[in-house]
């Protein structure tokens, strides 16, 4: 399933990538998230202009129907690794599964673009494939809909870090 999920942060570009490579903001997302527990930055790396992360995320909810007869939640846990140019201003996404990775693969781009004053455009565009027998399109609506709810979430918090901590 292709999907592109836009968000607009009321926070400037510079602001923003600071966040998202402070433990700080994390620990701050966890307060303002509902279907995961809070997320753990695992490393950061800065080489010349890129920035690298790699952020752990674990779910926090219940599975119902048919897939929580191949899927246990508690081993519902990932790792979102981001590559950041910031002189192009546009990076790569991996989602790389704890469990079940023959079930689960998505990549994408990340483009954060100034929009307006202490505004940036958040662009997420990639690719969610899953593989669950019977259920795998439910599964990647149910998926790409937490995404997005998400990034909803996370725009917000951004915000809201990024004014505290300017």
């Amino acid at each position: 399933m292709q999907f592109t999920v836009t968000e607009t942060i009321a926070a400037d570009r510079d602001s923003v990538l600071r966040a998202l490579a402070d433990p700080d903001y994390y620990a701050h997302l966890g307060e303002a998230v509902s279907a995961v527990r809070a997320p753990h930055l695992l490393s950061v790396a800065r080489d010349g202009g890129t920035i690298t992360t790699s952020v752990r995320y674990a779910f926090d909810g219940t599975i119902s129907g048919p897939a929580a007869l191949v899927v246990d939640a508690d081993k519902l846990t990932w790792v979102i690794e981001t590559t950041y140019d910031t002189t192009a201003h546009r990076g790569t996404v991996v989602v790389v599964p704890d469990h079940y990775e023959g079930m689960l693969r998505c990549s994408g781009t990340l483009v954060l673009a100034e929009s307006g004053p202490g505004e940036t455009l958040e662009t997420v565009s990639g690719q969610l494939v899953v593989r669950v027998p019977l259920v795998s399109s439910a599964a990647e609506k149910a998926i790409l809909g937490g995404f997005t709810r998400h990034l909803e979430l996370e725009a917000t918090a951004l915000a809201e870090y990024c004014a505290g901590h300017g």
